[in-house]
């Protein structure tokens, strides 16, 4: 019986410690909008081309757990998304969340008045669930480059 009910406090104590871990695989907006200036530095030092390859490669720095890169072309077209390359060709005006709100029209409109945040709702691929997304977005030339956290209720 001794045995079982340190089994049992053991497991208790497992999962406690567990449930943080969860919340810090997730990135921050803040950590985001960190995430994209580098990115609209190295944008501008090495052009679109490299810039876009190396957003894309999970090696190159501008992927950091849930938080990565996206690009908007001069058309308006998704250019560049790490892994949803469903999404490269998409006229990014046209998107909108679960709840109908056109929140790519909002991030370019964000990145065209000298940045700023557009919060929407998207499926986590993580979680598989709808939640709050919060992204920030720069215009860089004639692309718009944004990046993005999904946001915990407490994060608010």
């Amino acid at each position: 019986m001794r045995f079982l009910n340190r089994a049992i406090a053991l497991s208790f104590v497992a999962a406690l410690a567990a449930t943080p871990a969860l919340a810090d695989d997730r990135g921050t907006p803040e950590q985001a909008k960190t995430l994209l200036e580098k990115a609209a530095v190295h944008f501008k030092d090495v052009g679109a081309d490299k810039a876009m390859s190396d957003f894309n490669d999970p090696k190159a720095g501008y992927q950091d757990r849930d938080l990565f890169i996206f690009v908007y072309g001069p058309d308006g077209k998704v250019v560049c998304v790490p892994g949803i390359p469903a999404l490269v060709g998409r006229d990014a005006s046209a998107a909108k969340d679960v709840d109908g709100k056109e929140y790519g029209k909002a991030i370019i409109a964000a990145a065209n008045a000298g940045g700023g945040w557009t919060d929407y709702r998207m499926t986590n691929p993580a979680t598989k669930k709808v939640e709050p997304k919060r992204s920030y977005a720069v215009k860089v030339g004639d692309y718009v480059l944004g990046s993005g956290a999904y946001v915990l209720a407490s994060d608010k």
